[in-house]
């Protein structure tokens, strides 16, 4: 079963009910009452919701507090629009203009329709100030039981009221609660809401607050007296029922209505002056509670003749904390009574009310539903909230992984079914099957065999043979690289391989210098060859590969000082070239006659390679 628990979290005291079952069909399982002031001792209120969610085990996932309904004020707004999301953006602004004394945005707005057609819709507003809702969220989140919802005393009486089957739908009631230091209204035409309001006057108003345990609380009198002060001051400013606005919009323009409330307060027992908070005789107790009593009967007289409502007010129903003189009174002709029907699990069932409606409420229960815990609120708790959205997400994201996954296997498939045949016809066209046919590669080396006959091709219909350790198409990567291996041992067999370099040219190097020696025209020499030789010397451990070229010239000239002088410019022109390594003295003679050079044995020493990069 479900269980859920409505926590009442008063100025002096607490009310905790805890129940299992549904919203319809549920029974209470613990009903708590007891003292405690978040106000003036936080720390010992935090110790004291610790111990009680200690000792009864509340679910933290369904738990709903209920705040006095004095700390909210509310007014009534007409929007021309019906529409849930609509409404939720526009409510603040309408209802700014009615609360000039506050920042729109230091109060949080909750709403309920009174009644709606499909274009338009009449709401009535719950107005309460951060600061004082933030104080009480402070103290339940230290003492390990932050609510996921809050509701008033107003909601909260009225769907007790609903669940214990009070309300009768051929007929109007009030429903009230009465709490330590104000009274909560609810106008209710049949099943339907018409009205709520809140009265500053409470069953414990005229007693004081009891003092804080703790040491330093004599020391923070002062202060705390200062900000209680200003606390009061802004509670009286929120509080419709104590507001000329909220008073007249109760009392209503009826002008009947009117005279019956001033006939009928001719005979009332008159108001006196308030009650002091140091009371010290109990006859003056009793001469403030009836104070109190005066005050609150007037009120109910109030909005009992400013209610708007399609039948008649038969009933109030009053629950809460004990008012002497009030239950089974008359007001203007209406009987006041107790609210019955709620469940009798302690002698504490009437004070217990709005705990139980609370707790009704978060099963799913009751006619009104509050959201005052917005995103305005920080909520620091469990992510009691985003379980659902989060499994809906996480649901939705398994699905389409799964899918995703589905798609991706069926592609796989067909990719792979093309891949094994890519690789069965590239072995077939080197090895074919028939073992009469000469393939592409015949003689086919045996490794590359071996693992075709292994690995590849069909077995039977539809199951072929695969390498355990490598894809299909890894299979033919590894088949192009035997073959490459094969090809490369082949190649160095025939001595085509990158390691065998090819022996210089000796004739190449008799034609680079035979080349220079033909440029050496141009600057008016006449050479002539007698002889030439080239020769290939192979490396050793002392020098690399050269080619020698040995010549036998004559350089005839005019003179044998002008053959001398080609004969230098030809050996200047062999130096300068990168791949001259030595040019070797030779015996020079001057000709007989006088007109040139005769040059024997001149060896000049090149290397072949650097040839080609000078030519590049």
């Amino acid at each position: 079963m479900v269980r859920a628990c409505g926590l009442r979290i008063g100025p002096r005291g607490y009310e905790l009910v805890l129940i299992d079952g549904n919203a319809k069909k549920h029974k209470v399982i613990t009903s708590k009452v007891g003292t405690l002031s978040f106000a003036t001792d936080p720390a010992g209120a935090a110790r004291t919701l610790k111990d009680l969610a200690k000792q009864n085990d509340i679910p933290r996932d369904r738990l709903r507090v209920v705040v006095e309904g004095g700390l909210a004020a509310f007014r009534k707004v007409n929007l021309p629009i019906n529409d849930d999301d609509k409404i939720e953006k526009v409510v603040k602004f309408e209802v700014e203009s009615e609360l000039p004394q506050f920042n729109i945005e230091d109060v949080i707005v909750d709403w309920s329709r009174l009644n709606s057609t499909s274009d338009s819709c009449s709401l009535i507003t719950t107005i309460v100030k951060k600061v004082d809702l933030q104080e009480i969220l402070d103290v339940c989140e230290r003492g390990g039981v932050e609510p996921i919802e809050v509701d008033s005393d107003t909601s909260a009486i009225v769907n007790a009221a609903h669940a214990a089957g009070a309300l009768d739908p051929e007929s109007a009631c009030l429903v009230v609660y009465v709490g330590e230091e104000s009274s909560s209204i609810a106008v209710i035409d049949g099943l339907e809401l018409r009205d709520l309001r809140s009265i500053q006057q409470g069953a414990l108003t005229h007693l004081p607050v009891a003092a804080p345990d703790s040491a330093d609380a004599d020391a923070d009198e002062d202060e705390d007296d200062e900000e209680e002060e200003r606390g009061a001051a802004d509670s009286d400013a929120l509080a419709s029922g104590d507001s000329t606005e909220g008073v007249e919009e109760s009392l209503g323009e009826s002008l009947d209505e009117l005279d019956v409330l001033e006939e009928w307060e001719e005979t009332a027992p008159a108001p006196g002056p308030e009650g002091s908070a140091d009371v010290a005789t109990e006859t003056e107790h009793d001469a403030a509670r009836t104070q109190i009593l005066a005050r609150l009967t007037r009120e109910l007289a109030r909005s009992i003749s400013g209610a708007r409502t399609l039948q008649p007010i038969r009933r109030v129903l009053v629950a809460g904390y004990e008012m002497p003189g009030l239950i089974g009174s008359e007001i203007l002709d209406v009987s006041v009574e107790a609210l019955e029907g709620l469940p009798d699990t302690s002698r504490h069932a009437s004070r217990c009310a709005t705990a139980y409606g609370a707790a009704v409420a978060q099963l799913g229960g009751g006619i009104l539903e509050t959201r005052m815990r917005r995103e305005e609120l920080r909520f620091t708790g469990t992510m009691e909230r985003l379980e659902l959205p989060l499994a809906v997400a996480s649901l939705l994201l398994v699905t389409f992984l799964g899918v995703w996954n589905i798609g991706l296997g069926k592609k796989f498939d067909r990719v792979n079914s093309a891949v094994r045949y890519w690789r069965d016809s590239s072995v077939a066209f080197m090895i074919p099957k028939q073992k009469h046919l000469r393939g592409n590669l015949d003689p086919a080396p045996a490794s590359i065999q071996n693992y075709v006959k292994n690995f590849t091709g069909e077995i039977s219909p539809g199951v072929y043979r695969d390498d355990p350790h490598l894809t299909r198409f890894d299979q033919m990567t590894f088949l192009r690289g035997r073959l490459r291996s094969e090809i490369a041992t082949l190649e160095r067999e025939l001595g085509q391989g990158a390691e065998f370099t090819q022996p210089q040219s000796a004739l190449k190097g008799a034609t680079y210098v035979l080349d220079i020696l033909d440029d050496t025209r141009e600057g008016g020499a006449r050479p002539s060859i007698r002889y030439l030789k080239a020769d290939y010397s192979k490396a050793s451990s002392t020098r690399s590969d050269s080619v020698t070229v040995t010549l036998d010239l004559t350089f005839f000239a005019e003179d044998t000082a002008t053959g001398t002088e080609h004969f230098e410019a030809f050996r200047r022109a062999i130096e300068l070239q990168p791949w001259a390594i030595e040019f070797s003295p030779a015996r020079t003679d001057p000709l007989e006659n006088g007109e040139g050079i005769s040059i024997a044995g001149l060896r000049i020493t090149m290397d072949v390679s650097k040839t080609e990069e000078a030519t590049s």
